[in-house]
């Protein structure tokens, strides 16, 4: 017994770790990691919702929100649908990277804009069942709903993300959840101001 403790002694004087030690520390690694990793989150919300707010104030939200996406995202290939609930129809509002030719079979709504529209929720081209996919989808990767007071109000698509993207990451779905709610609250308010007569 006595043979055991000192043993455990002199191990730990050479600096190896106990067990309980190795799991404090890869305890306190992983707080720090989730620290970090939330506060890079934070300040890229702050720099999206700064943008949006300084858009409605003196500038264009489809503009913001395209930076958002550049910046923070990694796509500049992006367009922005309107969706009118008494009619059903999508109305382009704003692309960046996108050719008109791309444009145009998704005015008439896409099967993952429509999936966008029906669930409430965004759609990720990598979790469609390919055999629903339409042939101008190919290109697309994700169609974001824009939900304000549960009602939808448009869709963000996605098309290509930039070379050094190898695809989504955890802040980037952050991100896109930001936009669900503020980038269509900001593209309604916008859309009421420039709607307003004034006397």
């Amino acid at each position: 017994m006595r043979k055991n403790t000192i043993e455990k002694s002199c191990s730990n004087e050479k600096g190896l770790l106990s067990a309980q030690e190795l799991r404090v520390q890869t305890q306190q690694l992983s707080l720090n990691e989730q620290l970090e990793r939330n506060h890079f989150l934070l300040e890229r919300l702050y720099a999206a919702s700064a943008g949006l707010i300084q858009a409605l104030n003196e500038g264009d939200v489809h503009v913001a929100i395209g930076e958002i996406l550049g910046n923070l995202i990694g796509c500049e290939e992006a367009a922005l649908f309107y969706y009118n609930q008494e009619n059903r129809r999508f109305t382009p509002t704003w692309s960046v990277g996108v050719s008109d030719e791309t444009m145009q079979p998704f005015s008439k709504g896409t099967g993952m804009m429509w999936r966008t529209v029906g669930e409430g929720l965004t759609q990720f081209r990598d979790r469609q069942n390919e055999s629903h996919l339409q042939p101008c989808e190919r290109n697309l990767t994700v169609s974001v709903v824009l939900k304000s007071s549960r009602e939808v109000v448009g869709v963000i698509l996605l098309f290509g993300l930039l070379p050094q993207k190898n695809g989504f990451e955890w802040v980037d779905y952050q991100i896109l959840k930001f936009l669900e709610t503020y980038g269509a609250v900001a593209v309604q308010l916008q859309s009421l101001r420039k709607n307003t007569v004034t006397p």
